[in-house]
């Protein structure tokens, strides 16, 4: 092992061995000798342990973790307490990185120690490889300069990422102290804890943001209904406190959450088979947030609505 260490990678897998090779693969490309990769096994059954472990004889820097099989937000938290390095980089196991995507970021925090946590682009890519485009491309968050591939400060962070959450898990690097101090990911949450995190970690320290494109996300099938139920509540939940706040920053961001649970819980109708509901729930989303995306939303739902045929 290193004896200096200036980032550690955190990945959390659970019967992923056939994404795995590739993810850690695009870390050992990043040319950083001095970093750990700690890779937590949350319970697999396909091999994943004797890999790792056979992975670990053959690079120093490689540290497997047995996992308390309880989900990847409590895999990352287990890594992260024993994790070395000030600063820390997550990667899921199904995604990768492009290359000098490390570098570039470590090369930022290090000149910028005041940042808690940056993140960047990444793009969609499903199983058959094929190219979905990016995140940013679809959010258009109007605070990042598209134009400029480096990163930069992001203004009002926490407001712009409660509007809404384009922050890639597998793009962020963070000081290990703010993760440790903010108690890392909510073990309670069943699902948007990484949302929840940022706005913590953006309310505590600054946020720094690049348009480039430093990671690949894959994109699984629809989740399902069940699923979906506990995104939607989360996201209420996460939403909630900033109810009672009347700043004008966070009454326009609150306009914009709303849209967006609006909209899940209109992709969630469009799952049950509810026509109407799925058009009450998108013309909600456009009353808040008025975007051209929601409004053709709207007019694919009516489109599918069941009028009756007209008598001749």
């Amino acid at each position: 092992m290193q004896s200096r260490c200036r980032c550690s990678v955190i990945i959390p897998t659970r019967n992923y061995l056939h994404f795995l090779p590739r993810a850690l693969g695009s870390v050992r490309m990043q040319g950083i000798a001095d970093l750990e990769i700690l890779v937590v096994d949350d319970g697999s059954s396909d091999g994943t342990w004797d890999w790792l472990a056979s992975e670990a004889r053959l690079d120093a820097r490689l540290v497997p973790i047995r996992g308390a099989e309880k989900g990847p937000g409590v895999a990352r938290n287990a890594a992260l307490s024993m994790a070395r390095a000030p600063l820390i980089a997550f990667l899921d196991a199904d995604d990768f990185w492009w290359p000098d995507k490390l570098a570039r970021q470590l090369a930022y925090h290090e000149d910028h120690p005041e940042t808690g946590f940056s993140f960047a682009d990444y793009v969609h890519f499903d199983a058959c490889g094929q190219l979905h485009g990016t995140c940013f491309d679809y959010w258009r968050p109007g605070y990042i300069d598209r134009k400029s591939g480096g990163y930069a400060p992001v203004a009002d962070a926490e407001f712009e990422l409660l509007a809404a959450n384009v922050v890639g898990t597998s793009t962020v690097m963070a000081s290990r102290e703010l993760l440790q101090n903010a108690n890392g990911f909510a073990p309670d949450f069943q699902s948007a804890e990484d949302w929840r995190l940022w706005l913590d970690l953006a309310a505590r320290a600054p946020v720094a943001a690049s348009a480039a494109v430093t990671a690949a996300y894959l994109m699984h099938p629809a989740s399902a209904t069940a699923n979906r139920d506990a995104r939607i509540a989360s996201m209420r939940e996460i939403v909630a406190p900033y109810r009672s706040r009347g700043e004008p920053a966070v009454r326009r961001a609150l306009r914009k959450a709303d849209a967006r649970i609006a909209i899940a819980e209109a992709e969630r109708a469009r799952e049950l088979g509810d026509k109407w509901g799925a058009l009450r729930c998108h013309g909600r989303a456009f009353a808040r947030w008025p975007q051209r995306r929601i409004a053709r939303a709207l007019a694919a739902d009516l489109a599918a609505l069941p009028f009756p045929a007209r008598k001749t």
